[in-house]
């Protein structure tokens, strides 16, 4: 994640303060307005301190369903950086009702201002993500993105923080009041930087009855699988993460007993995890769009949400029911473990959210990215007050909120299995990347060779057992190997293999009818626009040297006009996975826990044109001939 976009890029750094500034002021406001009702026990219109938390967060994103389409639709039309400095006034005008709103406690009047903000908000948002895919290349997508995703976070740790302090301090209303303005009017003050991101586009029509257009860009959205599921993955995030803020509160109060500082730091940590994930997300993924890793963040997610259920339940009871400073907090036994745990969910979140909203921005159409954006906003929205409702209905039948958080943790590891319903390739591919990157020093030369769409079969040379996952680690995409029969029927690994849609196969001797079956699927993969990947040579070498290659290639090939991707791999002859020495998986090497120099080279594509696999041969045999170090 290159920090220096932040001062450098001219496009993209008056969005990137523009964006921090706002998202700092929502959460000074929303924070001294939870914690100030959550500890004066504030009720309003018969409902309890922890209810109108809830419908607070459920007013803030309401506005999100009912605006978003049209905001969709201004974005995709104007210049985006107009919307952006109209959005910032109208944020100051806001602001000023909810000073108003403080300064005389008009709790009603605050919840109005909550509404306000998620519809500013609700404008902003497609313009802030829409404008992503203008400023910065594919490949720098996922770290524009991460510094977009992992700086809103950051600016809600710093909002958060201040809306704690605000709501502790004894004039709280008043600091509360002057620091929202404060921030609205820097935000006016850095948005005024923003220079033209893109031409006004008179093509989409602006609808603003608002309730049509929302109608037809939910179904909208429907349309394109790849960008509906990540729209879900990233809703189903919101409504996570909207569930957990809202349960804590109370939790830090009745179950760890923690002060108003207590839940600032707690609310802290849930913020800095968000950047750290957003962090961690940019650079495992390179300069991949990588989806790979959201079944395993959700599984990650589940498993911190179980252990901070058991933390809770194994804490001491407060003799005298007074709340703890951070001092004495953290001098509890299980303290640190909690925070612990909170961390990890959100790191594991921003993985889970950073990877999803990359791939959404990468798979929608550039000339109506806002509106797809927006369609994901009104999701999002929907989620997170579906989680609003169904937290005060849980509260109406006596549901605890650390019964709540068990309830989440199960709702959320159903969720991550659908995950890797969806996207059990692209996770099989991304732990490949990351576990032979563990194992390996691998340097890749000619990567930009391999094709990031259509029909592409690659061939690579058979050392080892473990070419195959080099060759994925290096991959833009997942690909579908062809394996030899006797491997794939082994038991207990036929399920595994599956999994990757591996796809066995056997010589016409051996038996023709499973070999008809391999060349029929491999055709129906390759129709899909798939990369399957093939072993010419049909064996693992057992001296080292490369073996007469098999035809087989060549009749792929011709049925399918798919493009070959000729990828040669050197340094894998030695190893513990390969028939040298003692043989594959025999003795220890000395060598076995030291990093192996792999090189990786990926020829140039051959169309099915030119294609022959003789030809195939010499140029692959001639790259593996030469020295490593050449």
């Amino acid at each position: 994640m290159s920090l220096a976009m932040l001062y450098k890029e001219r496009k993209f750094w008056p969005l990137f303060w523009t964006m921090f500034l706002g998202a700092a002021n929502d959460n000074v406001f929303k924070q001294a307005l939870v914690l100030i009702i959550t500890y004066k026990s504030v009720s309003l219109f018969g409902h309890s301190a922890e209810e109108l938390v809830a419908f607070a967060g459920g007013a803030f994103i309401l506005p999100y369903v009912i605006f978003s389409a049209t905001s969709g639709q201004i974005s995709d039309h104007y210049d985006k950086a107009k919307v952006i400095k109209v959005t910032k006034f109208t944020e100051l005008a806001f602001m000023i009702i909810g000073a108003i709103g403080f300064i005389t406690e008009s709790y009603a009047l605050l919840m109005l201002t909550l509404f306000l903000m998620g519809a500013q908000s609700s404008f902003f948002s497609p313009v802030k993500f829409s404008s992503l895919r203008a400023i910065f290349k594919d490949e720098e997508l996922t770290t524009g993105t991460a510094l977009i995703g992992g700086g809103t976070f950051v600016a809600i740790l710093i909002g958060t923080i201040i809306g704690g302090i605000a709501a502790g301090a004894p004039d709280s209303t008043y600091v509360a009041a002057i620091s929202i303005l404060v921030f609205a009017v820097f935000g006016i003050f850095t948005a005024r930087f923003q220079n033209k991101i893109n031409e006004i586009n008179d093509d989409v029509k602006i609808d603003y009855t608002f309730v049509k257009p929302t109608f037809r860009l939910i179904l909208d959205s429907m349309k394109d699988k790849n960008s509906f599921r990540a729209i879900m993955g990233i809703s189903w995030f919101w409504f996570l993460g909207s569930f957990v803020l809202s349960v804590m509160p109370a939790i830090i109060k009745n179950v760890f007993f923690g002060s108003e500082m207590v839940a600032s730091i707690f609310m802290a940590t849930f913020t800095i995890g968000m950047g750290l994930g957003s962090w961690i997300c940019s650079k495992l993924s390179g300069k991949r769009i990588e989806v790979g890793m959201v079944p395993l963040a959700g599984l990650g997610m589940s498993l911190a949400v179980f252990d901070l259920y058991y933390i809770s339940t194994q804490w001491p009871m407060s003799v005298t029911g007074a709340l703890m400073p951070p001092a004495e907090f953290f001098t509890q036994p299980l303290a640190i473990r909690a925070i612990i745990d909170l961390l990890l969910i959100t790191i594991f979140g921003g993985n889970f959210y950073i990877s999803q909203l990359t791939f959404m921005q990468h798979s929608a159409p550039m000339h109506r990215l806002a509106r797809t954006i927006a369609g994901n906003n009104i999701w999002n929205a929907i989620f997170m007050v579906l989680a609003s409702v169904l937290l005060m209905l849980l509260y109406r039948l006596e549901v605890t909120p650390l019964d709540c958080l068990l309830i989440l943790g199960g709702l959320n590891l159903i969720y991550a299995a659908i995950t890797y319903y969806f996207f059990h390739e692209e996770m099989w591919r991304f732990f490949f990347h990351m576990l032979t990157n563990v194992l390996y020093d691998i340097e890749v030369e000619g990567e930009e060779n391999i094709p990031k769409d259509g029909k592409v079969v690659i061939a690579a040379n058979h050392t080892s057992f473990v070419d195959w996952g080099v060759v994925m680690s290096l991959s833009p995409r997942p690909i579908r190997w062809v394996i030899d029969h006797r491997y794939y029927f082994i038991p207990g690994l036929k399920q595994f293999f599956m999994q990757g849609h591996l796809i066995p196969i056997a010589t016409r001797k051996e038996n023709p009818e499973l070999l008809d079956k391999a060349y029929s699927k491999l055709d129906k993969t390759l129709q899909e626009e798939r990369c399957v990947g093939f072993f010419p040579e049909g064996w693992i070498t057992r001296d080292g040297k490369p073996r007469r290659y098999q035809p087989g290639i060549k009749k792929v090939v011709e049925q399918t006009n798919a493009t070959v991707v000729p990828i040669v791999i050197k340094g894998l002859w030695g190893s513990f996975y390969s028939f040298s020495g003692k043989g594959v998986f025999k003795g220890i090497r000395w060598n076995l826990l030291k990093r192996r120099k792999v090189r990786v080279i990926v020829l140039s594509p051959i169309g099915p044109d030119e294609f022959c696999y003789k030809d195939l041969e010499d140029k692959m045999v001639s790259e593996y001939v030469k020295p490593l170090s050449s």
